[in-house]
């Protein structure tokens, strides 16, 4: 299990957690629009992001191309609330783009 994060032009733009049933989530979903609420999701649905002319189909590589992932992974033993913990700690810390509203920021 792991939290992910996701760095654009030095902003967190998704900062997310993947239990260890959650392989799908932590491997591939996040580049293949499958989802609003994945980072491809987030980013096909940002205005900010229109002059990139992404797609569902190019949207994964333009992530991959330009998105710095750092990966924190745990072992199991150590707990689901540890895991929510190091991912809330992020959060808080680094105030992710595509987190949470931002009506409510």
């Amino acid at each position: 299990m792991g939290v992910y994060t996701f760095l654009y032009n030095d902003k967190f733009l998704k900062i997310g957690k993947a239990g260890p049933n959650s392989n799908a989530r932590f491997l591939s979903q996040h580049y293949t629009g499958s989802a609003m609420s994945t980072l491809s999701g987030s980013i096909l649905a940002d205005p900010d992001m229109e002059k990139f002319r992404l797609t569902k189909d190019n949207v994964g590589q333009w992530i991959k191309n330009n998105c710095r992932r750092i990966d924190i992974l745990l072992d199991v033993e150590v707990g689901i609330f540890t895991l929510e913990l190091i991912e809330a700690t992020l959060h808080y810390r680094y105030e992710p783009k595509y987190e949470g509203f931002a009506s409510q920021r």
